[in-house]
């Protein structure tokens, strides 16, 4: 397929912010991706045992933080002290940072009104707290920003909800036959997010339902052929090198 569609800030989405240079799904991280040239950003959120909201993907501190204990049994107090480390990725310390406050990585996208934030609302969550309790502290938390938010979820029925409240939502595809099934979908869907590798061998995306993003896709040719086929965005890890790579390639 000829290079005919450039990655740009309009079809790319920054996975974890820029995860590729900095450790995940932090503030540091955030801020990085929009300092390269990202207008879209997508985080995880988990709850603190006093139920405020983190950014952050797992459900415990292991893999990031190399502590064994649970998001849940700390307060957000507690939690925005532990220390964040890629240096087993990175090679180096020098972007060690600790964990963000949903509310402080907010604060920082309300400074650019051209950032479109997607907010990934864990599943294990809802083991923990209620669907309301969960949304009225993201109302909460979101609030200075709250127009340039999609609340995305491998958890339909917490969207459909919030869809109903007025937020702007796009369900995360367990499956690819759930992107047909009207009742499983929010009507009002942003778009939809999955994994490209779930989608038919032979099908496009140009006549979806909704607009696609498809998630982890590194390659600038890879990127580039999926939006050829339809989709609308791609997200990823290396946001500054996808971004870069329609300069050094031309």
């Amino acid at each position: 397929m000829p290079n005919s569609v450039t990655l740009c800030a309009d079809n790319l989405v920054a996975h974890r912010g820029w995860q590729r240079r900095y450790p995940e799904n932090t503030l540091l991280a955030v801020d990085k991706a929009i300092g390269a040239g990202a207008r879209h950003v997508e985080i995880d959120v988990q709850f603190s045992g006093d139920g405020r909201a983190v950014v952050f993907h797992d459900p415990d501190l292991f893999r990031k933080c190399g502590d064994p204990r649970e998001v849940y049994s700390l307060t957000l107090n507690e939690l925005i002290t532990v220390k964040i480390s890629a240096a087993d990725r990175l090679g180096s310390n020098e972007t060690d940072t600790v964990i963000s406050s949903l509310e402080d990585v907010a604060l920082l996208v309300s400074d650019y009104p051209e950032v479109t934030l997607y907010v990934e609302i864990k599943k294990e969550i809802l083991e923990h707290f209620a669907n309301t309790t969960v949304l009225d502290e993201l109302e909460r938390s979101l609030a200075c920003c709250f127009d340039q938010i999609i609340l995305i979820s491998f958890d339909y029925g917490i969207l459909h909800e919030a869809a109903a409240l007025g937020w702007r939502v796009g369900p995360v595809l367990e499956q690819w036959q759930d992107l047909h099934d009207a009742a499983l979908m929010p009507a009002n869907s942003s778009c939809v997010f999955l994994d490209y590798k779930i989608v038919p061998p032979g099908t496009t995306l140009h006549d979806a339902p909704f607009p696609c993003v498809l998630y982890e896709i590194d390659e600038p040719q890879l990127a580039r052929d999926w939006l050829g086929k339809g989709a609308t965005k791609i997200e990823t890890f290396a946001i500054g090198e996808m971004l870069a790579s329609e300069v050094t390639t031309g």
